[in-house]
């Protein structure tokens, strides 16, 4: 609270919009995203489909890179906003789709509009709020997203299993909409409305060392991460049972815990550094698929899906920071874009290999293999990313 009374008139003002619109962006994440995939299985997507479904995020985030400059040629607010309003508003259309590939088509369009908003959302932040208090406000604004999932995840899992996914997806959509808009009213500091990097600048990126190094180890990490996104849904529905009130349940202790997350890695983050979060979290999120690998049953599945929100909640404060640390003046958005390029690259190959494994022999192989891989990561970070600030360039 000391810090949000030190914010200037205009971060105060971003800060406000930011986090109302994360509130209502929440409420449409809690209701959408917990049970597309699960959702996508019950109506008889085979297990392709579900990889294809989990890769879709990563697919928005490859292409991000190049869209971005030439979707917002001035102002990286409007890059947030119409893209957000096209992938929220898709959802209206479900009570009218029929069948699991409509509902995977759209979950897909949903995500390749969305990841446009990433490179654009970091450079706004990073032109609005005061570099000593960001981790903060920004973990804050998280805190207002992560609650409202919650509520909404805990709503939506008895609402589906009353009215369907059509009418559910569709209010969700009116809350997104609503939250685009809002954050459509962010006012950038005078002198802000300069290009956001030409397409090929990403690759400037590639030339600080300490920066190729995060991405290497978070290539690894990631791997392994969007490994268990498609054997999630596969463990829910065909081992576990749960129904679509347990995976509400679920989804609510995911965002409770990312709630906590986002605090504990907001203030990790503003004492001591994006980087040493990466070093500290990398090593320690292992719990995760270990923890997916022993459930036997929905209940059992509380604790993985907890770890993997407070650790996923730490990952998105982590990493931006990271950028914002090591990007020269001007350059964040080049930075993130660099970085979500790569994240894109692991998340549209590592489902379906997840997928053909678990197709194979089933979904806990799969987990086995993202440990191996996320703890791999996590000692190389704790190795080779320096720890402590660094210095931008």
């Amino acid at each position: 609270m000391r810090s949000l009374r030190r914010l200037p008139p205009r971060a105060w003002h971003a800060f406000l919009h930011d986090l109302a619109g994360a509130i209502l962006f929440g409420v449409f994440s809690g209701m959408v995203l917990p049970f597309a995939g699960v959702v996508a299985r019950q109506l008889g997507a085979p297990a392709l489909w579900i990889s294809i479904l989990a890769s879709a995020p990563a697919l928005g985030f490859f292409l991000a890179a190049g869209w971005a400059p030439a979707l917002a040629a001035r102002n990286p607010v409007a890059l947030v906003v119409w893209p957000a309003l096209l992938a929220r508003g898709l959802f209206v259309l479900t009570p009218w789709l029929g069948g699991p590939a409509s509902l995977v088509a759209l979950v897909v369009g949903y995500h390749l509009l969305n990841g446009l908003t990433v490179p654009a959302y970091a450079e706004t932040v990073g032109r609005v709020l005061p570099t000593e208090a960001r981790g903060r406000l920004v973990g804050t604004v998280r805190v207002g997203f992560g609650v409202a999932s919650v509520v909404a995840s805990l709503v939506a899992g008895p609402a589906l299993e009353r009215f369907g996914h059509g009418p559910v997806f569709a209010v969700a959509s009116l809350f997104g909409v609503a939250g685009a808009l809002t954050f459509g009213r962010i006012r950038l500091p005078r002198g802000g409305t300069h290009r956001l990097a030409p397409p090929p600048a990403w690759w400037t990126a590639l030339a600080d060392p300490t920066f190729r190094t995060l991405l290497v180890v978070t290539f690894v990490f990631g791997f392994g991460g969007w490994m268990m996104a498609p054997a999630v849904p596969l463990l829910l529905v065909d081992e576990l049972r749960a129904s679509p009130a347990q995976v509400g349940v679920l989804s609510g202790a995911s965002s409770l815990a990312s709630v906590v997350g986002f605090l504990v890695w907001g203030r990790y983050v503003d004492r001591r550094s994006g980087l040493e979060a990466m070093r500290t979290l990398l090593l320690a999120a292992a719990a995760t698929p270990v923890l997916y690998l022993a459930a036997f049953h929905p209940w059992a599945a509380l604790l993985p899906f907890a770890s993997d929100g407070f650790f996923v909640a730490g990952l998105d404060l982590a990493w931006m920071a990271s950028c914002m640390e090591l990007a020269p003046p001007g350059r964040v958005a080049a930075y993130a874009a660099a970085y979500t390029v790569l994240m894109g690259l692991r998340g549209v190959t590592a489902p379906f290999l997840a997928g053909a494994l678990a197709s194979a022999l089933g979904p806990r192989p799969v987990f086995l293999l993202a440990a191996i891989l996320v703890a791999t990561a996590g000692l190389v970070a704790r190795r080779r990313l320096p720890a402590g600030r660094t210095v931008r360039p």
